[in-house]
């Protein structure tokens, strides 16, 4: 690959009509800004790039048509977690879902299409990687080193991957500059391509145990009730106990179904739906940090802020005043 921004990006650019602009407030200064604004709609595509080996990438954008986006592309692995979208299918995923880990694994040669409606929003950070990095850089730094491609397949989808989606933000709200922006992008997409062969491991550990196995419909419909329950009543002390009596279930059973169908234990749901729930406040409301803390269960605003960030990896009120 001769760099993958000449390879991968500048014609898809050219085909979607984004025009370099100066930087933006909001995105980091070492990557470079593409705008487009047209009768389809309109926002704006940040990105990093290293070399022939990645490319860090953070986009917001809003239609006003249907449509279709797409291009041809050489391999490559993508990575992203999308804070909002709506009303957009990718190729070989169907619709894209806020709040989770979406993987792309894109062949020599292959289409990319991203069909969207009118009033389509899509606002994530991705990372897209090379061949050159995840075979050969990869394999001349470990030797043999796991299937990459299967690896990023196992964790499409994943609502349940918060030290991911906290690394994402990370690079998202990251200001560097120069040689610390170098060494922060490389060290963040190491750190993500960690991160997912470790997650895979255990997935593939997961369903070697039969830690999987199909949950009973009723059991199914419990856990449904149950989390319709838990996002309405953020406020409230959602304890283990509570939960299973409301689910009628033993909390050892609780603990298992919620393994089963979440991939996370009862509480760690509940922590990630009330960060969830803020992350939400936060950016619709002027509703005081110290309220919104209350509303989603936290009666400390210290306690809130530490969890928040934790999460994010920003605290709430910067949260608050991005762009």
């Amino acid at each position: 690959m001769r760099s993958i921004q000449h390879d991968m990006y500048e014609e898809a650019f050219r085909l979607w009509d984004m025009v370099p602009t100066d930087t933006m407030p909001g995105y980091g200064p070492a990557g470079s800004v593409h705008r487009f604004e047209n009768e389809l709609g309109s926002g704006e595509y940040w990105a990093y790039f290293h070399g022939n080996l990645f490319a860090v990438n953070a986009f917001d954008m809003r239609f006003k048509r249907a449509g279709a986006m797409r291009y041809r592309h050489t391999e490559h692995l993508s990575i992203c977690y999308y804070d909002e979208v709506s009303l957009i299918a990718q190729s070989g995923s169907g619709a894209l879902r806020a709040k989770a880990i979406s993987t792309y694994l894109a062949e020599e040669g292959a289409e990319f299409v991203a069909l969207y409606q009118p009033g389509a929003t899509a606002r994530a950070t991705s990372l897209t990687i090379s061949p050159d990095y995840y075979r050969d850089y990869l394999h001349s730094r470990f030797g043999d080193i796991p299937d990459v491609r299967r690896a990023f397949a196992l964790v499409d989808g994943r609502t349940d991957f918060p030290e991911l989606v906290s690394l994402l933000r990370q690079v998202r709200s990251y200001q560097g500059a120069g040689m610390a922006a170098a060494l922060f992008y490389e060290g963040a997409v190491s750190e993500a391509l960690a991160l997912v062969i470790e997650r895979a491991k255990a997935i593939e550990a997961e369903r070697v145990e039969g830690k999987h196995a199909k949950l009973s419909r009723e059991d199914r419909a419990a856990l449904d009730d149950l989390s319709a329950y838990i996002n309405g009543n953020l406020a409230s002390t959602l304890t283990c106990e509570e939960l299973a009596r409301r689910a009628c279930m033993g909390q050892t059973k609780l603990k298992a179904a919620f393994k089963t169908a979440y991939g996370t234990s009862p509480a760690a749901f509940v922590a990630d739906a009330r960060i969830e729930r803020a992350i939400e406040l936060l950016g619709t409301t002027d509703e005081p940090i110290s309220r919104i803390a209350r509303a989603v269960g936290y009666r400390k605003p210290g306690a809130f802020a530490e969890a928040f960030h934790r999460r994010t990896g920003v605290a709430p009120s910067a949260y608050r005043r991005r762009p």
